[in-house]
């Protein structure tokens, strides 16, 4: 199976382990799991690997000794476990470049690392949106001063050659770039992580516009309403349908000449009453 550095999700390892100890003919039964970490469960491991319950420190560092992991997986093993089951944004950030660098450790590398790496920084989306409408030849200079607020030739530089790593830009036969049609993809867990990660610059880029463009350059809207849950999920449609929308006439807009950044939020500002006939 696929070295454990590998993994971004411990419960996916622990599945795809158990599946191998199988396929080998190894005892990787509830109950011999059970027996050796001193748990009065058989269906521990199920629920672990369901996701129903976690795994602490302790639980953690006993499971990397049954299974006789070597120091630096016992570490990326505990490191994953804290890692997945963070709730903090900041606290998964810390605890992924921790697996990043026990991966290195090794020859092994995650893979989700370079797609990651493109939502961290909110500009990579929009070089790639500025190569597609006005190509590039090599002026990174040029292309910095293009992207509002303005980035530096060195940050155009690695940006492009990370576009270019994750085969979303290509070089041409006249050595230009163009974009490429393909789509990042990522684990769950790491995707959830870097898109959090890109909302949170997209939403404090929304912040500085107020002060950065003027009103005809640019739109910031709020509004506060009361609904019942069904409603709600209607407007959340009507919002998803709309996000679609958009991009379709900006996939058919064959003039296009700027990068927009474009947001939708939705959340509440309140709990409903425990019950219809509770008053305030």
């Amino acid at each position: 199976m696929k070295p454990l550095v590998t993994y971004t999700d411990y419960r996916t390892y622990l599945s795809d382990l158990v599946d191998n100890r199988k396929a080998q003919g190894i005892p990787a039964s509830n109950r011999w799991f059970a027996q050796r970490m001193g748990i009065n469960s058989t269906s521990w491991l199920t629920m672990v690997v369901k996701g129903r319950i976690g795994l602490s420190k302790v639980t953690a560092n006993k499971l990397s000794e049954i299974l006789r992991h070597s120091p630096n997986e016992t570490r990326y093993f505990e490191t994953l476990v804290f890692f997945n089951q963070a709730r903090a944004t900041e606290d998964r950030n810390r605890y992924y470049q921790e697996l990043c660098a026990l991966a290195k450790s090794k020859e092994a590398r995650l893979v989700s690392k370079e797609q990651y790496d493109f939502y961290t920084e909110w500009y990579h989306s929009a070089v790639r949106s500025i190569i597609g409408m006005h190509g590039f030849t090599g002026d990174f200079k040029k292309l910095a001063g293009l992207v509002v607020p303005a980035i530096t030739p060195a940050q155009a530089r690695k940006s492009v050659e990370l576009l270019e790593s994750l085969k979303l830009i290509f070089k041409n036969k006249i050595g230009g770039y163009e974009i490429a049609d393909v789509a990042i993809t990522t684990g769950e867990e790491v995707q959830s992580l870097a898109w959090a990660n890109f909302q949170q610059e997209t939403m404090r880029l929304a912040l500085e516009a107020r002060d950065r463009f003027p009103r005809d350059k640019r739109y910031l809207g709020t509004q506060t309403v009361g609904v019942s849950a069904e409603t709600f999920k209607a407007i959340r449609q009507l919002i998803i349908d709309t996000k679609n929308k958009i991009a379709e006439m900006a996939h058919a807009d064959q003039s296009a000449d700027r990068v927009y950044q474009i947001n939708f939020q939705a959340f509440p500002l309140s709990e409903p009453p425990k019950s219809k006939e509770s008053s305030l």
